[in-house]
Protein backbone atom coordinates (compact mmCIF):
# COMPACT_ATOMS: atom_id res chain seq x y z
CA UNK A 1 0.00 0.00 0.00
CA UNK A 2 1.32 3.44 -0.93
CA UNK A 3 2.35 5.69 1.93
CA UNK A 4 -0.30 8.36 2.50
CA UNK A 5 1.18 11.86 2.63
CA UNK A 6 -0.73 14.88 3.91
CA UNK A 7 0.19 18.58 3.82
CA UNK A 8 0.04 20.02 7.33
CA UNK A 9 -1.92 23.15 8.07
CA UNK A 10 0.38 26.12 8.68
CA UNK A 11 -1.08 29.44 9.67
CA UNK A 12 -0.37 32.16 7.12
CA UNK A 13 1.26 29.71 4.73
CA UNK A 14 -1.08 26.99 3.49
CA UNK A 15 -3.33 29.20 1.43
CA UNK A 16 -5.53 27.64 -1.23
CA UNK A 17 -2.95 28.73 -3.82
CA UNK A 18 -0.10 26.95 -2.05
CA UNK A 19 -2.18 23.86 -1.31
CA UNK A 20 -3.07 23.59 -4.99
CA UNK A 21 0.62 23.37 -5.88
CA UNK A 22 1.14 20.58 -3.33
CA UNK A 23 -1.85 18.69 -4.71
CA UNK A 24 -0.33 18.96 -8.19
CA UNK A 25 2.79 17.32 -6.79
CA UNK A 26 0.84 14.42 -5.35
CA UNK A 27 -0.24 15.34 -1.82
CA UNK A 28 -3.03 12.99 -0.77
CA UNK A 29 -4.62 15.55 1.49
CA UNK A 30 -4.26 18.95 3.10
CA UNK A 31 -5.93 21.22 5.62
CA UNK A 32 -6.87 24.86 5.53
CA UNK A 33 -5.11 27.43 7.64
CA UNK A 34 -6.47 27.62 11.18
CA UNK A 35 -10.07 28.81 11.23
CA UNK A 36 -10.88 30.36 14.63
CA UNK A 37 -14.16 28.88 15.79
CA UNK A 38 -15.25 32.00 17.64
CA UNK A 39 -14.56 34.19 14.61
CA UNK A 40 -16.18 31.88 12.08
CA UNK A 41 -19.20 30.93 14.16
CA UNK A 42 -19.92 34.58 14.93
CA UNK A 43 -18.52 36.14 11.76
CA UNK A 44 -19.56 39.73 11.23
CA UNK A 45 -19.77 41.51 7.90
CA UNK A 46 -16.42 43.29 8.24
CA UNK A 47 -14.57 40.01 8.87
CA UNK A 48 -16.28 38.15 6.03
CA UNK A 49 -13.45 38.67 3.44
CA UNK A 50 -10.91 37.22 5.88
CA UNK A 51 -13.09 34.22 6.63
CA UNK A 52 -13.91 33.73 2.94
CA UNK A 53 -10.19 33.49 2.17
CA UNK A 54 -9.70 30.90 4.91
CA UNK A 55 -12.45 28.63 3.58
CA UNK A 56 -11.63 29.00 -0.13
CA UNK A 57 -11.08 25.83 -2.13
CA UNK A 58 -9.55 26.08 -5.57
CA UNK A 59 -10.53 23.73 -8.43
CA UNK A 60 -6.92 22.50 -8.59
CA UNK A 61 -7.21 21.08 -5.08
CA UNK A 62 -7.94 17.57 -6.26
CA UNK A 63 -7.50 15.59 -3.08
CA UNK A 64 -8.88 15.35 0.43
CA UNK A 65 -9.19 18.78 2.01
CA UNK A 66 -9.96 19.29 5.69
CA UNK A 67 -11.28 22.47 7.26
CA UNK A 68 -9.21 23.01 10.41
CA UNK A 69 -10.90 24.72 13.35
CA UNK A 70 -9.33 25.91 16.57
CA UNK A 71 -10.97 27.01 19.77
CA UNK A 72 -11.79 26.02 23.35
CA UNK A 73 -15.55 26.66 23.55
CA UNK A 74 -17.36 23.42 22.71
CA UNK A 75 -20.57 25.11 21.55
CA UNK A 76 -18.67 27.43 19.21
CA UNK A 77 -16.55 24.58 17.88
CA UNK A 78 -19.74 22.69 17.06
CA UNK A 79 -21.31 25.73 15.42
CA UNK A 80 -18.23 26.43 13.31
CA UNK A 81 -17.98 22.77 12.23
CA UNK A 82 -21.63 22.76 11.17
CA UNK A 83 -21.20 25.95 9.14
CA UNK A 84 -18.14 24.53 7.42
CA UNK A 85 -19.92 21.29 6.60
CA UNK A 86 -22.80 23.27 5.09
CA UNK A 87 -20.41 24.79 2.52
CA UNK A 88 -20.19 21.37 0.83
CA UNK A 89 -16.56 21.90 -0.15
CA UNK A 90 -14.58 20.03 2.50
CA UNK A 91 -13.94 16.32 2.96
CA UNK A 92 -13.46 16.38 6.73
CA UNK A 93 -13.22 18.58 9.80
CA UNK A 94 -9.85 18.83 11.56
CA UNK A 95 -9.64 19.95 15.18
CA UNK A 96 -6.43 21.71 16.23
CA UNK A 97 -5.13 20.77 19.67
CA UNK A 98 -1.51 21.05 18.67
CA UNK A 99 -0.58 24.65 17.87
CA UNK A 100 2.18 25.72 20.30
CA UNK A 101 2.25 29.46 19.48
CA UNK A 102 2.34 31.67 22.54
CA UNK A 103 -0.58 33.81 21.36
CA UNK A 104 -2.64 30.67 20.82
CA UNK A 105 -1.92 28.82 24.07
CA UNK A 106 -2.17 31.99 26.18
CA UNK A 107 -5.85 32.12 25.26
CA UNK A 108 -6.32 28.46 26.15
CA UNK A 109 -6.34 27.14 22.59
CA UNK A 110 -4.22 24.70 20.61
CA UNK A 111 -1.92 22.51 22.70
CA UNK A 112 -3.09 24.22 25.92
CA UNK A 113 -6.27 22.11 25.70
CA UNK A 114 -4.19 18.95 26.24
CA UNK A 115 -3.96 19.97 29.92
CA UNK A 116 -7.73 19.65 30.30
CA UNK A 117 -8.96 16.17 29.41
CA UNK A 118 -12.64 16.83 30.26
CA UNK A 119 -12.58 19.76 27.81
CA UNK A 120 -10.86 17.60 25.18
CA UNK A 121 -13.67 15.06 25.47
CA UNK A 122 -16.45 17.67 25.42
CA UNK A 123 -15.11 19.28 22.24
CA UNK A 124 -14.49 16.02 20.42
CA UNK A 125 -17.83 14.45 21.34
CA UNK A 126 -19.64 17.65 20.48
CA UNK A 127 -18.11 18.07 17.03
CA UNK A 128 -18.22 14.37 16.10
CA UNK A 129 -21.87 14.20 17.09
CA UNK A 130 -22.84 17.37 15.22
CA UNK A 131 -21.47 16.72 11.71
CA UNK A 132 -21.61 13.88 9.23
CA UNK A 133 -18.16 14.64 7.84
CA UNK A 134 -15.25 12.60 9.24
CA UNK A 135 -13.45 14.37 12.09
CA UNK A 136 -9.66 14.31 12.46
CA UNK A 137 -7.74 15.41 15.54
CA UNK A 138 -4.35 17.10 15.31
CA UNK A 139 -2.30 17.24 18.50
CA UNK A 140 1.14 17.15 20.12
CA UNK A 141 2.52 14.63 22.58
CA UNK A 142 1.63 16.86 25.49
CA UNK A 143 2.56 20.08 27.24
CA UNK A 144 6.06 18.93 28.26
CA UNK A 145 7.97 15.73 28.99
CA UNK A 146 6.33 15.43 32.41
CA UNK A 147 2.84 15.77 30.94
CA UNK A 148 2.55 13.39 27.97
CA UNK A 149 -1.18 13.37 27.27
CA UNK A 150 -1.36 12.02 23.74
CA UNK A 151 -2.11 8.34 24.51
CA UNK A 152 -5.10 9.24 26.67
CA UNK A 153 -6.27 12.04 24.38
CA UNK A 154 -6.18 9.73 21.39
CA UNK A 155 -8.20 7.10 23.25
CA UNK A 156 -10.75 9.80 24.02
CA UNK A 157 -10.75 10.78 20.34
CA UNK A 158 -11.42 7.20 19.30
CA UNK A 159 -14.28 6.82 21.77
CA UNK A 160 -15.74 10.16 20.71
CA UNK A 161 -15.92 9.10 17.07
CA UNK A 162 -12.88 10.70 15.44
CA UNK A 163 -11.87 9.12 12.15
CA UNK A 164 -8.10 9.71 12.27
CA UNK A 165 -5.30 11.51 14.09
CA UNK A 166 -2.30 13.64 13.15
CA UNK A 167 0.35 13.47 15.87
CA UNK A 168 3.25 15.91 16.08
CA UNK A 169 6.12 14.14 17.83
CA UNK A 170 7.13 17.02 20.09
CA UNK A 171 5.68 18.60 23.20
CA UNK A 172 4.43 22.16 23.34
CA UNK A 173 7.49 23.11 25.36
CA UNK A 174 9.75 22.04 22.49
CA UNK A 175 7.92 24.22 19.96
CA UNK A 176 9.59 23.31 16.63
CA UNK A 177 13.08 22.54 17.91
CA UNK A 178 14.69 19.44 19.29
CA UNK A 179 14.14 15.84 18.34
CA UNK A 180 10.80 14.16 17.82
CA UNK A 181 10.08 11.34 20.24
CA UNK A 182 9.59 8.31 18.05
CA UNK A 183 9.11 5.96 20.99
CA UNK A 184 6.22 8.01 22.41
CA UNK A 185 4.67 8.28 18.96
CA UNK A 186 4.74 4.51 18.61
CA UNK A 187 3.03 4.18 22.00
CA UNK A 188 0.21 6.39 20.77
CA UNK A 189 -0.15 4.44 17.53
CA UNK A 190 -0.41 1.23 19.54
CA UNK A 191 -2.95 2.73 21.95
CA UNK A 192 -5.67 3.24 19.33
CA UNK A 193 -7.06 1.52 16.26
CA UNK A 194 -7.48 4.80 14.34
CA UNK A 195 -5.12 5.74 11.51
CA UNK A 196 -2.39 7.97 12.95
CA UNK A 197 -0.34 10.25 10.70
CA UNK A 198 3.12 11.10 12.01
CA UNK A 199 4.10 14.76 11.87
CA UNK A 200 7.17 16.72 12.82
CA UNK A 201 10.38 15.54 11.19
CA UNK A 202 9.97 14.55 7.55
CA UNK A 203 12.62 16.70 5.91
CA UNK A 204 13.85 14.56 3.01
CA UNK A 205 11.83 12.10 0.89
CA UNK A 206 13.69 9.18 2.46
CA UNK A 207 12.49 10.23 5.92
CA UNK A 208 8.85 9.41 5.18
CA UNK A 209 9.07 5.62 4.93
CA UNK A 210 11.56 5.44 7.80
CA UNK A 211 9.37 7.63 9.98
CA UNK A 212 6.35 5.46 9.23
CA UNK A 213 8.31 2.27 9.92
CA UNK A 214 9.66 3.45 13.26
CA UNK A 215 6.34 4.76 14.56
CA UNK A 216 3.91 2.31 12.93
CA UNK A 217 1.90 5.28 11.63
CA UNK A 218 -0.52 4.98 8.71
CA UNK A 219 1.22 7.82 6.90
CA UNK A 220 2.98 11.13 7.35
CA UNK A 221 1.94 14.75 7.58
CA UNK A 222 4.49 17.17 6.15
CA UNK A 223 4.71 20.83 7.07
CA UNK A 224 7.75 23.10 6.76
CA UNK A 225 9.64 20.78 4.40
CA UNK A 226 6.79 21.17 1.89
CA UNK A 227 7.06 24.96 2.06
CA UNK A 228 10.59 24.81 0.68
CA UNK A 229 10.05 21.76 -1.55
CA UNK A 230 6.40 21.25 -2.50
CA UNK A 231 7.57 18.49 -4.86
CA UNK A 232 8.49 16.37 -1.80
CA UNK A 233 5.19 14.49 -2.17
CA UNK A 234 6.08 13.37 -5.69
CA UNK A 235 9.63 12.56 -4.61
CA UNK A 236 8.31 10.26 -1.86
CA UNK A 237 6.20 8.40 -4.43
CA UNK A 238 9.16 8.00 -6.78
CA UNK A 239 11.31 6.68 -3.94
CA UNK A 240 8.59 4.18 -2.99
CA UNK A 241 8.59 2.84 -6.52
CA UNK A 242 12.37 2.64 -6.62
CA UNK A 243 12.61 5.34 -9.26
CA UNK A 244 15.18 8.11 -9.45
CA UNK A 245 14.26 11.48 -8.00
CA UNK A 246 14.78 14.17 -10.64
CA UNK A 247 16.52 17.45 -10.11
CA UNK A 248 14.00 20.27 -9.88
CA UNK A 249 15.81 22.62 -12.22
CA UNK A 250 15.26 26.30 -12.94
CA UNK A 251 12.59 25.72 -15.57
CA UNK A 252 10.40 23.71 -13.24
CA UNK A 253 10.97 25.97 -10.25
CA UNK A 254 10.23 29.22 -12.04
CA UNK A 255 7.21 27.73 -13.82
CA UNK A 256 5.79 26.48 -10.53
CA UNK A 257 6.49 29.80 -8.80
CA UNK A 258 4.64 31.72 -11.52
CA UNK A 259 1.60 29.40 -11.30
CA UNK A 260 1.60 29.90 -7.56
CA UNK A 261 1.86 33.69 -7.99
CA UNK A 262 -1.04 33.83 -10.42
CA UNK A 263 -3.27 31.87 -8.08
CA UNK A 264 -2.32 33.84 -5.00
CA UNK A 265 -3.02 37.10 -6.84
CA UNK A 266 -6.52 35.81 -7.54
CA UNK A 267 -7.04 35.47 -3.78
CA UNK A 268 -5.74 38.81 -2.59
CA UNK A 269 -4.56 42.20 -3.79
CA UNK A 270 -1.45 41.90 -5.97
CA UNK A 271 0.61 44.20 -3.75
CA UNK A 272 0.12 41.95 -0.70
CA UNK A 273 0.37 38.72 -2.69
CA UNK A 274 3.72 39.73 -4.19
CA UNK A 275 5.06 40.66 -0.76
CA UNK A 276 3.99 37.26 0.54
CA UNK A 277 5.68 35.51 -2.38
CA UNK A 278 9.13 36.92 -1.61
CA UNK A 279 9.96 34.27 0.98
CA UNK A 280 8.99 31.55 -1.50
CA UNK A 281 11.35 33.09 -4.06
CA UNK A 282 14.21 32.71 -1.59
CA UNK A 283 13.38 29.04 -1.15
CA UNK A 284 12.61 28.05 -4.73
CA UNK A 285 15.47 29.88 -6.43
CA UNK A 286 18.07 28.71 -3.91
CA UNK A 287 21.03 27.03 -5.59
CA UNK A 288 20.53 28.71 -8.97
CA UNK A 289 23.14 31.02 -10.44
CA UNK A 290 22.15 34.66 -10.00
CA UNK A 291 19.32 33.93 -7.54
CA UNK A 292 20.48 36.71 -5.21
CA UNK A 293 20.25 39.29 -7.97
CA UNK A 294 16.79 38.08 -8.96
CA UNK A 295 15.62 38.32 -5.39
CA UNK A 296 16.92 41.87 -5.08
CA UNK A 297 14.83 42.81 -8.11
CA UNK A 298 11.74 41.12 -6.66
CA UNK A 299 11.96 43.38 -3.62
CA UNK A 300 11.03 46.34 -5.79
CA UNK A 301 8.02 44.94 -7.65
CA UNK A 302 4.44 45.21 -6.42
CA UNK A 303 2.39 43.65 -9.22
CA UNK A 304 1.97 40.27 -10.83
CA UNK A 305 3.25 41.61 -14.15
CA UNK A 306 6.39 42.91 -12.47
CA UNK A 307 6.88 39.65 -10.57
CA UNK A 308 6.46 37.64 -13.77
CA UNK A 309 8.86 39.88 -15.72
CA UNK A 310 11.65 39.46 -13.14
CA UNK A 311 11.38 35.68 -13.15
CA UNK A 312 11.02 35.28 -16.90
CA UNK A 313 14.09 37.47 -17.39
CA UNK A 314 15.97 35.43 -14.78
CA UNK A 315 15.02 32.12 -16.42
CA UNK A 316 15.84 33.36 -19.93
CA UNK A 317 19.29 34.38 -18.73
CA UNK A 318 19.91 30.90 -17.34
CA UNK A 319 18.70 29.33 -20.59
CA UNK A 320 21.09 31.49 -22.62
CA UNK A 321 23.96 30.36 -20.40
CA UNK A 322 22.78 26.74 -20.40
CA UNK A 323 22.86 26.90 -16.61
CA UNK A 324 19.51 25.53 -15.41
CA UNK A 325 20.89 23.16 -12.79
CA UNK A 326 21.04 23.51 -9.02
CA UNK A 327 24.53 24.18 -7.66
CA UNK A 328 24.88 22.52 -4.21
CA UNK A 329 27.57 24.96 -3.15
CA UNK A 330 25.05 27.80 -3.50
CA UNK A 331 22.46 26.15 -1.25
CA UNK A 332 21.98 27.40 2.32
CA UNK A 333 22.77 25.08 5.20
CA UNK A 334 20.06 22.76 6.50
CA UNK A 335 17.85 24.42 9.10
CA UNK A 336 14.84 22.11 9.33
CA UNK A 337 14.17 19.23 11.68
CA UNK A 338 16.12 16.02 11.88
CA UNK A 339 15.14 12.63 13.24
CA UNK A 340 17.43 11.17 15.87
CA UNK A 341 18.89 7.87 14.72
Amino acid sequence: MALKCILASMDGMTTAAFRSICFEYGADGAATEMIPAIGYARAKKKSKPIMDALVLRRPEEQGELAAQIIGNKPALMVQAAQKLEALNRFDRIEINMGCPARTVVSSGNGSAILNNLPLVEEILRGVCGAVSLPVRLKLRLGWDDEHIAAPEVCRIAEDAGCESIILHGRTRQQLYSGEVNLEEMRRVVQAVSLPVYANGAVVQPKDAARFQEETGAAGVCIGRAALKSPWIFEDIRLLERGEAIPERNAGERVGMLLRFAERLCEQKAEFFAVQELRKFCLWYLAGLTGADEAFERVKYVDSLDGFRAVHEDFLNGLIRRNDLHIHPELLPGETLDTVKR
